[in-house]
């Protein structure tokens, strides 16, 4: 694989077929340090894509992140990229009107948000975002129906199949774009950086 150009789905497979009971992350939640193997980081990045099918992401299409780095946030972010979306992450210091301009750049159809801070700005700019179609929060639930806790994601997710994200997967190449990398945007509107997944 060193001389080959590869994609981010064979570098998870490869590394979770080399480490898959290793550790991949953990994060201290009630005191208690929680550990996320390698085969679980890939199993719950391909949940998430199928979830993120099921919301109606289409290839090419982004999906925005706001929140501090968790677990969920790197399962959003690559299971955005195994469904052949492109995730662009956002700074939680931005404000409703920073939010709207990278999700509405981005074309995405759904967000990821930390919580119910985050969410209150894509809430406030959604009038402003006809492609936005649906709201996924890390933590917590919210009674817009367009607003879908982690859990109740994952529970969508289960309604499509593995073959669908198989198809999704084959159909990319090492030179897609992978991710978006939006500058601070200090002196104007951000700058999208691509990377490909190469």
């Amino acid at each position: 694989m060193a001389n080959d150009k590869v994609k981010v789905s064979d570098v998870l497979d490869q590394t979770t077929r080399s480490h898959g009971d290793q550790p991949a992350m953990k994060v201290k939640r009630d005191g208690l340090w929680q550990t996320t193997t390698w085969k679980e980081y890939r199993d719950g990045a391909r949940l998430a894509a199928r979830g993120f099918i099921k919301l109606g992401l289409q290839p090419g299409q982004g999906v925005a992140i706001v929140g501090y780095n968790c677990p969920q946030w790197f399962l959003a972010d690559v299971g955005a990229i195994l469904a052949g979306g492109i995730p662009a992450g956002i700074y939680t210091t931005s404000s409703a009107e920073q939010c709207a301009y990278v999700a509405d750049h981005c074309d995405a159809p759904v967000a990821v948000v930390e919580d119910a801070k985050q969410l209150a700005k894509f809430k406030e700019a959604w009038p402003n975002l006809p492609k936005l179609k649906a709201v996924v929060l890390m933590y917590g639930t919210d009674s817009d129906e367009r607003v879908f806790g982690w859990e109740q994601f994952l529970q969508l997710a289960q309604e499509v199949p593995e073959a669908d994200l198989d198809a999704r997967i084959a159909a990319q190449d090492a030179d897609d774009v992978c991710t978006l990398i939006y500058t601070s945007g200090t002196t104007g509107n951000p700058k999208a950086v691509m990377i490909s997944h190469d």
